[in-house]
């Protein structure tokens, strides 16, 4: 099960016009880790495309651009670690996975697009992914 959990990420991440070199093949826990990432900031991106977000107090509209800019932090030093063709890969497969009509539906229903606590939920998550990838990239030799 966590093999083909893998592999469907890997056909995730690399599905789509063939314009950019593919990604090296990542270790196990930067994919999961690279595809909970994806999730999390198409969740960000469809509430700041949603009606909802305007309504937002500006110190939310700022918490959720840190942490987009937390997430985008994140998934570059994976890439300057891995293989640097990685961060178009996602910042494709987050546009790809905000557009979904599923997702969106989703996102509506769980978070009315912005609300029920979605960003102080993804700000635990920003910070939990930042330190578990630091740990991890301490601990791994250099991949090039």
């Amino acid at each position: 099960m966590k093999f083909a959990a893998c592999l469907l990420v890997a056909m995730t991440l690399t599905a789509g016009p063939a314009a950019a070199k593919r990604p090296q093949i990542l270790p196990e826990p930067m994919l999961v880790n690279l595809f909970a990432l994806t999730e999390a900031s198409a969740a960000l991106q469809i509430c700041a495309e949603s009606g909802s977000y305007g309504a937002l107090p500006s110190d939310q509209k700022a918490l959720l651009q840190r942490l987009n800019r937390g997430i985008d932090t994140v998934v570059q030093k994976i890439a300057r670690k891995f293989d640097d063709d990685l961060f178009p890969f996602f910042e494709r497969s987050r546009d790809e996975a905000a557009k979904r009509p599923k997702r969106i539906e989703t996102m509506r229903k769980q978070y009315g697009y912005c609300g029920n606590g979605m960003l102080e939920r993804m700000k635990h998550f920003v910070h939990d992914s930042r330190q578990k990838l630091d740990y991890f990239l301490s601990q791994q030799p250099d991949a090039r």
